[in-house]
């Protein structure tokens, strides 16, 4: 085989066809029923679908089974994808029994390809029927591989997409002496899967246009049975994560939730959750493992499957309703990560809206109660401090997805330094490095302590004292002298992660019976861009929020996020060892007290407790122009893009947006400042614009329970992910 690297996934390509056939039946091809000496359809180009139909047909009646039918599905869209995409393979495959007017729904599909068009590059094509493969392997969580095809003029490609692995393919031209037995060989393969398919999967069976999978659970002394639904898929390339919720709300095993991961052999998610996380004592508002299993995976190299079974659910981010609802939780996640990293030595380094879950009804579970007379935590959560009637345990966020987190003191530490989620991943974690020195280097006074959180945190109000005051890192030499100092992802990145939480909500918020307002594209391009342009917003913001960042009831809320933002504005490398913001934890203390003062000082007015309509903010439209992604990993990648929208469009359509907001303002100098250089520029955001500054958000199903969320972000890179 030839290896080729293609930086998101892997692909091989087969020069014999007797390798590939090998590779199909794992080397034992005698279950395969011989072929007849001829066959009647000649295989051409034009003659394709009718050749592998009599293929089907002769397979399916030797086995005496449902017959496999191939169709032109080119002008309709399969339903029942788990991330709703809206993509049309030209050539579908499907048991006889699972048609339905001509289409085939997404978990019943047992191939998907692609047919060459005049007029359409053969990169362009052949990227297509990759992506067919990248959704199949996302609606299909029961098979290891899938399989697809792309027809030309001149030859068809064989192509088996496998999960956590990339590609392998076989050309062979339409003339070549292997083609009828490689087709006739691959055919076989879609009846009788055998090695392709995960064993664990009992059935499936169709639940609407959606499947219930009916899926076996070793559990230690015993197998649990049990049926899901699929509910959130993505990266099936990489980690390959699947989501599934139980039918059965009141399963005897507990198993609320069900995650299936490809994970990286020597990485255990349930290790660091039930050994350093919630031992010796649970941590409330953090996921709890019920059961886990491991699947070998062997055709994904490297990678096997993590089966979890998790006791919690929750909603969405983007469902948290209100914005004084959206800072007691924000509050909430910095303790629980600064609890995390102090007292269990983990740290998530993936905090953004698909990992943080809102527990509308919030309760204490697993018997978490704190006591007065004998405290085993030393949190409070936001509730308490405001009402001390409440327990100092009540939450209603739920910290989940622990794949790319790090145990401090584990013998060996990730080699991957650069974890997150594009939008939320905090600037230095996506360069690797410390965030540069900006030409107005202050790090501004320790904010003040309100009276509800100094009660409770005695040693935190000495550590941080309030009169600390403004402080100018003078660059020169500095830079030279940071060189020589570690760097690492650390705890005051998860924190800005929440940063950039507040304001993805704040721009997205649509409050209920208040006219809607449209936000200027070119605010969300720089917060979904690169690191440089996310530093261009914080020194921005630093100063001052423009209005239009939020929807104009949310104004006063510019204030809070300016503050946070000048807490960013210095990265903690620069600051002397001897200043106490210089601590590990000071971002997330000077986050939480700046929080906790703005709930208190507006906490009776009518803003904080307006409900959200179900729809979000969408952005201006401009000029259409062509989808162009800005990398191949984010146009194969799309499925993962749905939002809050109830209209729930394809993350095309918002790339689309984007693009058309870089291409209208690139004629801005200001704005390619921003996007080419580091927080030096100093530009004042404001003057980009005069409209309304908000985006459009991805959509998010509200219906989904916790795992949902593991959930669909916005631009989610492969290569983010380990």
């Amino acid at each position: 085989m030839l290896s080729i690297d293609l930086g998101k996934y892997r692909e091989e390509v087969f020069i014999k066809a007797e390798d590939f056939i090998q590779f199909l039946f794992n080397g034992d091809t005698s279950s395969m029923p011989k072929p007849p000496q001829k066959w009647e359809q000649s295989l051409t180009f034009k003659t394709f679908p009718a050749a592998a139909n009599e293929m089907a047909r002769f397979i399916g009646d030797f086995m005496q089974h449902d017959i496999l039918q191939f169709e032109d599905t080119g002008s309709k869209t399969p339903p029942g994808h788990v991330v709703d995409t809206e993509c049309r393979p030209d050539i579908t495959a499907a048991f006889k029994e699972d048609w339905n007017n001509g289409v085939g729904p997404w978990p019943f599909i047992q191939l998907a390809g692609e047919k060459a068009s005049k007029g359409e590059k053969p990169e362009d094509q052949y990227n297509k029927a990759i992506s067919y493969l990248h959704y199949l392997l996302l609606a299909r969580p029961n098979l290891h591989v899938a399989q697809g095809l792309l027809t030309s003029p001149s030859g068809l490609t064989f192509l088996l997409g496998i999960g956590g692995f990339g590609i392998r393919k076989l050309y062979v031209p339409w003339d070549g002496n292997d083609i009828h037995k490689s087709l006739y060989a691959f055919i076989y393969r879609l009846y009788k899967p055998a090695h392709f398919a995960d064993p664990s999967f009992i059935r499936t069976e169709p639940d609407g246009e959606q499947a219930k999978f009916t899926i076996r659970i070793k559990c230690e002394k015993d197998e649990h049975i049990a049926e899901f639904s699929h509910i959130y898929a993505k990266n099936p390339f990489g980690t390959r994560t699947h989501v599934f919720s139980n039918l059965n709300s009141q399963d005897p095993k507990g198993i609320t939730v069900l995650k299936d991961q490809l994970c990286r052999i020597g990485f255990d998610e349930a290790t660091i959750l039930k050994q350093h996380v919630h031992s010796p004592r649970p941590v409330p508002g953090v996921v709890v493992v019920e059961h886990n299993e491991f699947i070998d995976t062997p055709l994904s190299e490297g990678r096997r499957k993590h089966r979890l079974g998790l006791e919690d659910r929750g909603s969405p981010f983007t469902s948290i309703p209100t914005l004084r609802k959206l800072l007691e939780v924000l509050f909430d996640v910095l303790e629980v990560l600064r609890y995390l990293r102090c007292e269990c030595k983990v740290l998530h380094r993936d905090v953004s809206s698909g990992n943080v879950l809102y527990i509308k009804n919030s309760s204490l579970s697993r018997d978490i109660r704190s006591d007065p007379r004998n405290p085993n935590y030393p949190i409070y959560f936001a509730r308490h401090l405001l009402d001390e009637k409440k327990d100092a345990l009540e939450t209603s966020m739920l910290l989940v997805d622990f794949d790319l987190a790090e145990y401090l003191e584990a013998e060996t530490s990730p080699k991957i330094i650069r974890t997150g989620t594009p939008l939320f991943i905090a600037r230095a974690v996506e360069r690797g490095g410390p965030v540069p020195l900006g030409k107005r280097a202050l790090v501004p006074a320790i904010p003040e302590c309100p009276k509800e959180y100094a009660l409770k945190h005695l040693d935190r109000t000495k550590q941080f004292p309030e009169n600390t005051p403004d402080r100018q890192i003078q660059s020169e030499g500095i830079q030279s002298q940071g060189k020589q100092l570690e760097w690492r992802h650390e705890l005051e990145h998860d924190a800005e992660s929440v940063f950039w939480l507040l304001l993805y909500w704040a721009m997205v918020a649509q409050p209920r019976q208040l006219p809607k307002e449209e936000i200027d594209a070119g605010y969300w391009t720089l917060l979904t861009g690169t690191h440089q342009s996310r530093e261009g917003l914080i020194d921005s913001f630093s100063n001052r929020v423009p209005d239009g960042v939020t929807h104009s009831l949310y104004n006063p809320l510019r204030g809070l996020i300016t503050d946070l933002a000048a807490i960013l504005g210095v990265d903690r490398h620069w600051v002397p060892k001897s200043d106490p913001r210089n601590h590990l934890c000071y971002v997330n203390e000077a986050f939480q007290r700046l929080i906790l003062k703005f709930i208190v000082d507006h906490g009776k007015e009518n803003f904080m407790d307006r409900e959200l309509d179900v729809t979000t903010r969408q952005p201006e439209r401009r000029s259409q122009s062509p989808f162009k992604s800005i990398t191949k990993s984010q146009a194969l990648d799309a499925e993962m893009q749905s939002g809050p929208d109830a209209e729930r469009k394809e993350v095309h359509q918002q790339n689309d947006i984007i693009l058309e907001s870089l291409l209208s303002l690139a004629s801005l100098a200001s704005l390619a400042l921003v996007t080419s250089s580091t927080t030096d520029t100093g530009l004042d955001l404001g003057t980009l614009s005069d409209q309304p500054h908000a985006l459009s958000s991805p959509t998010f199903p509200t219906s989904f329970h916790w795992c949902n969320p593991i959930c669909g972000l916005l631009w989610w890179l492969e290569n983010m992910n380990v």
